[in-house]
């Protein structure tokens, strides 16, 4: 009683590729599917591109929302994020975001955000969220069982206001840190 069970971990990416097959089945086969501000579809290349260069992708900044902290390449695959850079309050002078470490019942600690590349959306959406809640070394151990799938998450650093990020599986063609958003 009262229990719901809320898809929103792998709905935005199902719905994407489920998009995608319907583009693809009337012939179009270069585009990008942008659901919201956490998940990204890439499939073929934009015009006037060629391979590998794919789509560029930025990635936020999870505690300055209006910068990023790096931008990735996309080709023929999808990116999600989960995180607390939007969803989140203060207490007491502690951040707590709004994913819930099924673990223990209280929002997940450790990650800002989780951002993961995939064949498809609904995998990429599932695995950031989880990624989220696990943590950088048990994404870490994730990705090295399966190549496919490719990580960067950021952490709360050192400094107060700084970053620590984790690039796991992408190429350093694959992502660029932005100069003006090294920490």
């Amino acid at each position: 009683p009262e229990m719901e069970i809320n898809l929103g971990s792998i709905g935005k990416g199902y719905a994407l590729d489920r998009c995608a097959v319907l583009l693809e089945a009337a012939g179009i086969h270069d585009f990008l599917l942008h659901g919201g501000n956490s998940s990204v579809l890439a499939r073929g290349l934009p015009s006037g591109a060629s391979a590998p260069d794919g789509w560029r992708i930025g990635v936020r900044n999870p505690l300055r929302p209006d910068r990023r902290a790096g931008q990735l390449r996309l080709l023929n695959r999808a990116l999600a994020t989960s995180g607390s850079g939007t969803q989140f309050f203060m207490h007491e002078g502690k951040r707590y975001g709004h994913i819930i470490d099924p673990r223990s019942g209280w929002p997940a600690e450790g990650v800002l955000t989780a951002s993961v590349i995939a064949p498809s959306g609904a995998e990429a959406d599932a695995l950031s969220t989880a990624f989220y809640v696990m943590g950088v070394e048990r994404a870490r151990a994730y990705c090295a069982e399966h190549p496919e799938i490719a990580a960067i998450l950021i952490c709360p650093g050192r400094r107060a206001g700084s970053l620590e990020k984790h690039v796991i599986g992408l190429s350093p063609d694959e992502w660029q840190e932005l100069e003006e958003e090294r920490e």
